[in-house]
């Protein structure tokens, strides 16, 4: 009676397994900005949130490309992004009313022939989460 439990009990345990979902990539709306002072801001309008350490901010145009990574201090703007929650609250994840702000060096943002042809992408290890162009 005990080995028909353990049996029964096991294939019913297999045949959950394979209804369980898999993993998949965040969807996320967002919403970018630039402005006059070289910030780009990503706004997140919608979707899954993401962890803030998995993302990486990509700046490239055609003389090269920048990666900006998070950092909770944001102490060195070149190589880190922002992240902003409403009401200033510290977490660690990009998600609904938070955004993040890259600042693009004084050298690109000044010269707009560069600006022209700059496009932003936010990644994941896995996955493109937006991919954007910046218009001069």
């Amino acid at each position: 009676m005990i080995a028909l439990v353990v049996v029964l009990i096991s294939g019913f345990s297999i045949a959950l397994y394979l209804y369980l979902p898999t993993d998949r990539e965040p969807s996320i709306t967002l919403i970018m900005t630039d402005d006059t002072r070289g910030n780009v801001t990503l706004w997140h309008k919608g979707g899954d949130w993401v962890d803030a350490e998995s993302l990486s901010v990509i700046l490239m145009n055609d003389t090269g490309r920048r990666n900006y990574q998070y950092n909770l201090t944001f102490n060195n703007e070149k190589t880190q992004f922002l992240l902003v929650h409403p009401n200033r609250q510290a977490k660690k994840v990009f998600d609904l009313g938070s955004n993040i702000t890259v600042r693009i060096p004084e050298d690109i943002w000044a010269s707009e022939d560069i600006r022209r042809n700059m496009s932003v992408k936010l990644v994941t290890p896995k996955s493109i989460i937006f991919t954007g162009r910046i218009d001069p």
